[in-house]
């Protein structure tokens, strides 16, 4: 081969080699693409760890709906301290299912100390944005008297209501709990009041004696 041709063909490859440098700039993926390959390869191929590099990078990217699906599929594979992190950050870009989520983690103490009360605050930021699932969490919480709520019925059943017309079919069970608990009390006072009664009617003739 000439040295004109080498010299070519040396000349060629340069080229072809700057061209590749210059390329993956432009052609690498953003994070929709990333989201999107992470999302296809959880959710349709069931490739959890074909899924994890992708959506991580998306993630870390601050795209939320990435941070969302890494944050469940770190929390059910009980990678919970990751987690909390991803779910965080999510909430702390003021996205509801993020505040939601992170609550729960709180609530539970998963993969962070329990703390019923920081619970209560992400639980109450997502309502106010119209969050339901939240408003369902808030609504347990006034049935059963916790996370710094007093037992009330009454505004349990006013917010599962809010969550039923608002299409949340599940609130239809909490509406259940409050009528069996009303149910209990109704009869829990019932038989306090025939316990009284009874005792005062034993009690009067031994007061009648001399």
């Amino acid at each position: 081969m000439s040295s004109n041709i080498r010299s070519l063909c040396r000349l060629g490859v340069s080229t072809v080699l700057a061209l590749a440098l210059a390329l993956p700039l432009a052609a690498s993926a953003g994070p929709d693409e990333d989201y999107q390959a992470g999302f296809d390869a959880y959710r349709k191929r069931g490739d959890i760890v074909g899924a994890m590099p992708p959506l991580r990078r998306a993630a870390a990217a601050g795209h939320i709906e990435a941070q969302l699906l890494l944050g469940y599929i770190l929390d059910w594979s009980e990678e919970n301290e990751e987690a909390v992190r991803i779910y965080r950050q999510a909430a702390a870009a003021g996205d509801p299912r993020g505040q939601l989520e992170l609550g729960r983690m709180y609530l539970a103490g998963e993969g962070v100390e329990r703390d019923p009360m920081e619970a209560r605050n992400w639980f109450e930021m997502a309502q106010a944005q119209g969050h339901i699932p939240a408003t369902i969490q808030i609504a347990y919480a006034y049935l059963n008297g916790t996370m710094g709520y007093a037992q009330d019925y009454g505004q349990a059943r006013v917010l599962f209501r809010q969550a039923l017309d608002a299409g949340f079919q599940q609130a239809q069970s909490g509406l259940e709990a409050i009528d069996r608990a009303e149910a209990a009390a109704r009869a829990a006072a019932d038989r306090a009041a025939a316990a009284a009664k009874t005792e005062a009617g034993t009690a009067a003739p031994q007061q009648a004696k001399p």
